[in-house]
């Protein structure tokens, strides 16, 4: 399991245990929920035959499950009669034509209080970077007007915008805008990775997916949302609730200019990191207070014990006076023969001899 369906798993869990049935759109080789572990069903627009069959990496063909559902347009309640508990769609909701209708269609198959879990690119970190956000009034329209198939619109925005740094070519301005190109391409079907619309984390919640549901067309809360970082893989989380609809959207949200997410979550980050900063710079100064007081203290002993060895210094020249004036008075010198006797005394009783009386 690679880091981003672990990325995956761990937001999903956070929402269902997994019971009850489960659907998962589009997993090909990278299911987030296995059939080992949950009642989940997955669908495709290919079986596995043919998903293995074109499949142009072979280490990848083991981990490709069979389908259960096929489809053949994105009205999946046509194909499938079954309600589900919760339902996963990773990199799909952008292909879809109709991204209403869709999430309308989903919320139809799904039982009261089931979770729909959504993974899909936030615009910034894929080929799409420079197609300007998909409004708000554009997935409207499409949904008044019933579209069920990529229009052309989207098809010339993708040639006009397609970063060709992506797969390793140079972008020119001349030739992205050459009308016998567009024309040209505009003969075959849209291409099947064709993104029919494009999001950003710092916009698709208040100015998608928020007025959506304030709108009334859809009975979804949203329940968590997790914007996109490079090094998670450049994708936003949804988690959608089947249940009445609670929005809350300001004014100033929904009219006010982007935020970019991923500066917006650095800078909570760098906030994060500078607070811990302070904190071990308090604690430091708190240190150093205490060494200082401390230094203080060793300092109030050692002037201390100094008057004491003052003290004492002192004594040891007034007894060294005393003695020099004793051994220069006459006392001292009347009875320095005695002394000298006595020393002799005292060095023959050294020797042994018995001078006792």
């Amino acid at each position: 399991m690679n880091l981003v369906t672990t990325l995956r798993r761990g937001h999903l869990l956070k929402h269902t245990d997994l019971s009850g049935i489960g659907l998962e759109i589009g997993p090909y080789d990278q299911p987030t929920v296995f059939k080992s572990e949950a009642d989940v069903r997955y669908l495709d627009w290919k079986d596995r035959e043919q998903l293995v069959r074109e499949c142009t990496h072979p280490d990848m063909i083991v981990d490709i499950p069979e389908i259960d559902y096929v489809v053949h347009s994105n009205r999946y309640g046509e194909y499938i009669s079954d309600k589900f508990d919760y339902v996963i769609a990773n990199h799909v909701m952008e292909h879809a034509p109709n991204m209403i209708q869709w999430l309308a269609d989903l919320c139809d198959m799904m039982r009261p209080g089931g979770v729909l879990f959504l993974a899909l690119p936030d615009k910034k970190f894929s080929f799409d970077k420079y197609r300007p956000d998909t409004a708000l009034s554009h997935f409207v329209a499409e949904y008044v007007a019933g579209v069920e198939d990529i229009p052309r619109e989207h098809q010339i925005e993708c040639e006009i915008y397609y970063d060709e740094a992506f797969v390793n070519k140079p972008m020119h301005v001349a030739d992205k805008l050459d009308m016998n190109r567009i024309r040209h391409k505009l003969e075959a079907p849209p291409h099947v990775g064709i993104h029919s619309h494009v999001f950003e984390s710092g916009t698709i919640e208040s100015k998608v997916l928020k007025p959506i549901l304030m709108m009334g067309f859809l009975e979804f809360n949203l329940v968590d949302f997790v914007p996109a970082l490079g090094e998670t893989g450049g994708e936003m989380i949804i988690v959608l609730r089947k249940e009445t609809p609670r929005v809350e959207l300001t004014t100033e949200e929904f009219y006010s200019a982007p935020v970019d997410a991923e500066l917006a979550a650095r800078a909570i980050e760098t906030a994060e990191r500078l607070a811990e900063a302070e904190a071990a710079l308090e604690e430091a100064r708190q240190k150093v207070a205490t060494t200082q007081e401390q230094v203080v203290t060793m300092q109030e002993t050692v002037a201390a014990m100094q008057e004491k060895v003052v003290a004492m210094q002192e004594e040891i020249a007034s007894r060294t006076s005393t003695i020099s004036a004793l051994q220069s008075s006459t006392s001292w010198r009347i009875t320095a023969p005695l002394r000298a006797a006595v020393t002799r005394l005292r060095g023959l009783g050294s020797k042994g001899r018995d001078i006792s009386y």
